[in-house]
């Protein structure tokens, strides 16, 4: 399938100038790999791969077949991380971002031959899950599984749905790998767009206090950003993990953490006495529901890439306040 020790073919990240696709432009560089980068920058940051050796951006969209198939163009690897980027941007440009999955994966897939792709899903499509639930990667979710979690109108969730449904159907005639994130953070990551652990960093920061939707019982799953970029580059040089059978994999922590305990542990980290204020989750995302959990099934991961000890959501918070204290720049999404 992939080989990651193979160089001779450049390999394409799309939306590779944000948050997770610029950590995995920067892994494959320092491997050896050249990357070409589509983005059309909306939300990415130019400087995040710009300067790196052996890269070349491509400012575009995958909305346009033009610019997918030359940016696909003699490419041994295609990582399409294209999308729509956090819960408040998603919800204000649902159309676009449900376009974003669905029209522009298969442009990907209609425009880079039989090169194989790897098409980043999100845990979204599992839709109103909660802890109970077991969320293995052949449980059947049908499309009004994540158009529930739309609010009822196509966006993001039912995008990747339609992503995968794509993936899953070009499978049989070229190698597709799928996988779907859980809440992957780290230093870097913009709260522009809603992303929790960020906005709660800024808002530590400004000593303001952390907003905290509902009464903060929610629980997530959140995900180094670094074990994440090695646990996908680990299965896609995997040939088991390319199997048409076996082809999704989940890719997170399975430990959950409350978001008031987040919003607790980010003001212990940075000293703040800022506190936190509860605001009603629909008067942020009206017509829309919270999750109140959603915890991964790893057995596949595992039997492909081996065991992964992940970082403790204390880890990511100590990682990042430290990172922030050392001048890190943010980068990306």
């Amino acid at each position: 399938m992939w080989s990651s020790t193979a160089t001779s073919q450049p390999v394409l990240v799309t939306g590779g100038a944000g948050f997770i696709g610029s950590r995995l432009v920067r892994s494959l560089a320092s491997a050896g790999h050249h990357v070409r980068v589509l983005d059309d920058l909306t939300t990415g940051r130019p400087e995040s791969v710009d300067a790196i050796p052996g890269v070349t951006l491509v400012r575009g969209s995958v909305l346009d077949p033009d610019a997918v198939a030359e940016a696909a163009r003699g490419t041994g690897l295609v990582l399409h991380l294209a999308g729509v980027v956090g819960m408040r941007l998603a919800a204000q440009q649902s159309a676009y971002a449900y376009a974003v999955g669905h029209d522009g994966t298969a442009n990907v897939l209609a425009r880079s031959g039989d090169t194989p792709v790897v098409l980043v899903s999100s845990s979204a499509v599992y839709g109103l899950s909660d802890s109970a639930a077991v969320l293995r990667e052949d449980l059947p979710l049908d499309r009004a599984v994540p158009l529930a979690y739309d609010g009822g109108a196509p966006g993001y969730a039912t995008g990747k749905w339609e992503m995968e449904r794509l993936g899953q159907q070009a499978a049989h005639q070229r190698p597709v790998l799928v996988v779907r994130p859980f809440n992957v953070v780290g230093p870097g990551q913009s709260g522009r767009y809603g992303m929790v652990l960020p906005t709660f960093f800024r808002q530590a920061g400004a000593d303001v206090p952390l907003t905290v939707h509902g009464d903060g019982t929610q629980r997530r799953c959140f995900t180094d950003i670094d074990q994440f970029t090695r646990r996908l580059l680990d299965l896609a040089a995997s040939d088991a993990a390319w199997r048409p059978d076996g082809n999704v994999f989940n890719i997170g922590s399975t430990t959950e953490t409350a978001i008031g305990d987040l919003a607790r542990l980010v003001l212990d980290a940075t000293g703040s006495t800022a506190g936190v204020v509860h605001v009603p989750y629909e008067s942020v995302f009206p017509g829309r529901t919270d999750v109140t959990g959603r915890v991964p099934r790893l057995d596949r991961l595992t039997s492909a890439v081996g065991e992964t000890d992940w970082l403790s959501a204390a880890a990511l918070v100590r990682k990042t306040a430290q990172a922030q204290q050392g001048g890190a720049v943010a980068a990306g999404r």
